[in-house]
């Protein structure tokens, strides 16, 4: 009996026993459950791990766990309270705040919104050229070779008797004053510089702006292009370094493709002219550098103006002796020489040509002086040479064109300018046979110095004997922007 108590008291014993070893593991076990949380928070540890510091930077700066609790409410996306997700949307302003570097891509398309702005051309051409998306498409520069058509006085630097710096000419000029122009106002090529071309973009810039866009191309003459309001003669004293750039005149009265032609009135010849182009780039070149100077004169539009001294001279001066035969040999021999000026002027890196043809020369108030024996007081065979020149014109005009890197328009004076010799009151016009200086029939040059004008020049095709008003030379400006267009399209 006395054993068995003892025994019961071992086993009482052995049981508490295990019960606090039940209760020592089993203890524990809840800080289990907390030390749950501490891998999932940013501990004293994991300040070296990596994927703690991006989510928070700043709380992980070294305090203990208690200190994360303590911002883990306000800023509440801790997974203690995982049914708290909502609050996730906090997080993602951030990621919002970081997202405008992707709207600007979107951005992009706005410039192509801002092109369209053409409703009103006059108003809105003159602040796009700036804008012009694709600069090798766009003329910047106008470079001019020929005779009194396209001459603004270098001339008057020349010892020759071919001068018109002297009143009548110029009176409808800016400040009324001479120049050197052989006409009442400005020239065609002039008038050109502040017109704008307009040139479709890309069919794809014409989707996104839901109609056809179109670009400002400023560079074919001074005034309808936006280079400026004249275009100066490079022999000019007050020319400018900076106007070079823009464009400049090498043209010279009198001259033509012959040497013979430009020898008899002491003009520049055209070899002359194209020497003076070679100064002109190596003062461009100082100006602006190889590079940029390069890159002018292949934009650069040449304008090509002559062959009326070349016909008439020759044509007068044989006294219509020489026979047809003749003159289509003397035709080969100057598109000869054109041709040759052209890649002259090629090699100098000339790009893009404007050849201007003859107007119907039978029909120049001189001419129907001297020689205009038909009905309408014209000389048909001289017109026709004209023709015959011009066709030829054309065929150059086509072979540069199939030349690599080149493009050149021809611009037909002769069939606007007869149009309106036959139709007058279509044009505005309502005297097509005689100049307004003096009696129209055979003043020019010295010949027309100080003398009486017609009350308005506007109302006349010629200005004196041979070359053709400021109204004229509208109308072969309107020519010209329509020619432009395509060398640059």
């Amino acid at each position: 009996m006395r054993g068995f108590p003892l025994a019961g008291v071992l086993v009482a014993l052995l049981l508490a026993a295990g019960e606090l070893h039940c209760a020592a593991t089993a203890a524990p076990a809840p800080p289990a459950k907390a030390s749950a949380p501490p891998p999932q928070h940013p501990g004293a540890p994991p300040q070296h791990a990596p994927p703690s510091p991006p989510r928070r930077h700043r709380p992980s700066h070294g305090q203990a766990p208690p200190v994360p609790r303590k911002q883990d409410p306000p800023s509440s996306p801790p997974p203690p309270p995982p049914k708290q997700d909502p609050p996730p949307p906090s997080p993602p302003p951030p990621q919002q705040q970081q997202d405008p570097p992707s709207p600007p891509p979107q951005q992009i398309i706005p410039p192509i919104q801002v092109v369209p702005p053409i409703q009103d051309p006059d108003a809105a051409a003159p602040a796009q050229p700036p804008r012009g998306g694709n600069r090798s498409a766009v003329c910047t520069t106008l470079l001019v070779f020929g005779d009194s058509t396209v001459d603004p006085g270098n001339n008057n630097r020349l010892r020759t008797t071919a001068k018109a710096n002297f009143p009548p000419y110029g009176i409808n000029f800016y400040g009324r004053r001479p120049t050197g122009r052989f006409t009442n106002g400005r020239l065609a090529t002039d008038m050109l510089g502040n017109s704008y071309i307009f040139l479709p973009l890309s069919p794809f810039a014409a989707v996104v702006s839901g109609y056809l866009t179109w670009q400002s191309c400023g560079g074919f003459a001074a005034d309808k292009l936006g280079i400026m309001r004249t275009i100066p003669g490079f022999l000019d004293p007050t020319l400018k370094l900076g106007q070079l750039r823009k464009g400049v005149s090498f043209a010279s009265a009198g001259s033509g493709y012959d040497d013979i032609t430009a020898n008899t009135l002491s003009a520049l010849p055209f070899r002359r002219q194209l020497w003076h182009f070679w100064r002109y780039k190596q003062l461009i070149r100082a100006l602006l550098g190889l590079r940029r100077a390069e890159r002018i004169v292949n934009r650069a539009t040449f304008i090509i103006s002559a062959g009326t001294n070349d016909m008439l001279l020759n044509y007068i001066a044989s006294n219509r002796s020489a026979g047809p035969i003749a003159m289509l040999r003397y035709e080969n021999h100057l598109i000869a020489r054109l041709g040759n000026y052209t890649q002259v002027m090629r090699m100098l890196g000339a790009r893009r040509f404007v050849f201007v043809g003859l107007p119907p020369i039978g029909c120049l108030p001189i001419a129907r002086t001297l020689l205009g024996r038909d009905p309408d007081g014209c000389d048909s065979d001289l017109n026709q040479l004209a023709a015959s020149f011009n066709s030829r014109l054309v065929q150059l005009s086509n072979f540069v064109n199939y030349q690599p890197r080149m493009k050149s328009a021809y611009i037909d004076t002769y069939t606007i300018i007869r149009a309106a010799t036959d139709n007058p009151q279509n044009y505005g016009l309502t005297e097509v046979s005689r100049g307004c200086c003096g009696s129209g029939m055979i003043e020019v040059g010295q010949t027309c110095r100080g003398r009486r004008t017609c009350p308005d020049p506007s109302k006349y095709m010629y200005w004196d004997a041979v070359h053709p008003t400021e109204t004229t030379n509208q109308l072969i400006t309107s020519l010209m922007l329509d020619s432009i267009a395509g060398i640059y399209s």
